[in-house]
Parts: C-alpha cells; structure tokens; sequence
C-alpha cells in the first residue's frame, strides 16, 4: 500500500456543502493562526507517525511559522518535505 493517503474529503473539513472553493491547502503554505487538519497525504509509516505525534484529520492545531505547531499543548517542528505533506483549512 505505497503511496496510501488518510484524508478527509476537503469539504468534509472545512465543514462546508460541496463546494469547489474550498480553502484547503498544503500546512507549508497557511498562514500563522488556528487551522484544522484535512489530511494527511503519504505512506503508511509517515500517516503513521503523524497520527502518534496528534497531527490527523480533524485535529486543530496553532501554526506558529510556516513548520512550527503547537498541538496538543506541545510544539513540533516539522520539515518542508513533512509540512507539504499535510493539508489543512483554516480554523475559526
């Protein structure tokens, strides 16, 4: 199952009707503040870890730069290569 992706339909996270303007993006790419996790695309053993370390679809989370979160009550940095790999939409 390489390549398998746990995700949530993007409309499905933004808690919206089916839409096409949905604001679901890579966590690389938003902007500080709350934002709640759509999904998280990869293989298995990265889904994996980013579920031990509380970082799955639903989750909200405080990105505090563009890599850094605060989930949980602790902060994680985490890599461009991880962050592109996990969509989020903005938290109200």
């Amino acid at each position: 199952m390489n390549g398998q992706a746990i995700e949530m339909s993007s409309c499905e996270a933004c808690k919206k009707p089916r839409h096409s303007g949905c604001a679901r993006m890579a966590l690389c790419d938003a902007k500080t503040g709350k934002v709640r996790v759509a999904g998280v695309e990869g293989e298995r053993r990265l889904c994996a870890r980013m579920a031990a370390l509380g970082i799955y679809p639903g989750v909200e989370m405080q990105l505090l730069c563009s890599g850094c979160v605060r989930v949980n009550g602790g902060t994680l940095s985490l890599g461009k290569d991880i962050s592109d790999k996990i969509f989020v939409t903005p938290s109200e």
